[in-house]
């Protein structure tokens, strides 16, 4: 009886031994499985960050060169605003010369009228007819008259060189 058993132990040996060789290649196989997935998982996940940092470092990237954009924008604005600025400030600079320069014309011309006023007061001269007969018979007239003591124009119309007093 002995001599069965050992053959069908050595043969239950065998297939327990088969049996777990068996269970530990499906046990391997099961955590090369799970590593599998365990190591897509990893990986998509990484895949995802990374793809998630792109889109970041994109979104990133247009709002700087948005923010670079306006500000050269809003530094154009306010070149173009200054220049605008210094325009305008040239243009009162030159209009307040001239009306400077008006101002002083102007009172230099009043200052000189009064100083030719002044100086050339002239007054009404007394016209006088010299060399013409009736002057002279009038200044002659006066002369006598004056030497003779009586008024101008006193006597008769004979002495007084006629309708000439």
């Amino acid at each position: 009886m002995a001599a069965w058993l050992l053959p069908a132990a050595t043969t239950l040996l065998a297939g327990a031994s088969a049996y777990s060789g068996y269970q530990a290649a499906q046990a391997a196989r099961s955590q090369a499985d799970a590593a599998r997935r365990q190591a897509a998982a990893i990986r998509e996940s990484s895949l995802r960050e990374v793809e998630q940092l792109q889109r970041e470092a994109q979104q990133r990237a247009q709002q700087f060169q948005a923010q670079l954009e306006q500000s050269r924008k809003a530094t154009q604005q306010r070149a173009a605003e200054a220049a605008q600025a210094q325009q305008v400030a040239q243009q009162q600079i030159a209009q307040q010369k001239a009306s400077s320069a008006l101002a002083i014309q102007q009172q230099q011309l009043t200052a000189s009228i009064q100083r030719q006023q002044q100086a050339a007061k002239v007054s009404k001269q007394t016209r006088r007819r010299v060399g013409t007969p009736a002057a002279l018979r009038t200044n002659l007239e006066l002369q006598s008259s004056l030497a003779l003591g009586s008024a101008p124009g006193v006597g008769s119309a004979t002495q007084s060189g006629g309708l000439n007093v």
